[in-house]
């Protein structure tokens, strides 16, 4: 096989994608999807994108840069739709943000922006495996991550845990 020793096909990084893919398949197509189905589908992808992020073996970087696909209006479609179907269960406070180091108080976050930054992040790399021009798959793979321990990890975590109140949670 031609790609034997490549990472970029190594079953961690396909399994990653594929996950990646259903992420973004669901949130682009969520239009008219009942809270209740939306929350218990998002309780089962957020794990398993925290899961095949964290089994991403660091790889070396590569220079390069890729062009943004995701569109401010695809990143707005896909957090005014999140928000529509968690209507007044969006909002949550949160103590794991940066801006909490310079506040006594939690912050206001909202699940739909939280799964909109991750769609973006992770629609740039779907695109890019997409494609299939290796150069700019490792350059993507790096990206990512890079950015799951500084960021979209625990945007995952954040989620998942407002998710959880949702769902579990006496609101």
């Amino acid at each position: 096989m031609e790609h034997e020793d490549n990472y970029l096909y190594s079953q961690n990084v396909l399994d990653f994608v594929r996950v990646c893919t259903e992420y973004c398949r669901f949130l682009e197509q969520v239009a008219g999807t009942e809270r209740e189905e939306f929350v218990d589908v998002m309780r089962g992808l957020l794990p398993m994108l925290y899961l095949k992020g964290s089994l991403l073996h660091a790889v070396p970087e590569v220079p390069g840069y890729n062009e943004q696909r995701v569109t401010e209006e695809d990143y707005n479609y896909i957090r005014a739709q999140v928000c529509t179907i968690m209507g007044e269960f969006d909002e949550y406070l949160d103590v794991f943000v940066e801006d909490f180091k310079f506040s006594d108080k939690p912050i206001l976050c909202t699940i739909s922006e939280d799964l909109a930054d991750l769609y973006q992040v992770l629609r740039e790399l779907v695109e890019c495996f997409r494609e299939g021009y290796e150069e700019s798959m490792q350059v993507a793979i790096y990206e990512v991550r890079e950015q799951f321990s500084t960021y979209w990890g625990q945007t995952v975590l954040n989620a998942l845990r407002a998710l959880h109140d949702v769902r579990f949670g006496d609101r």
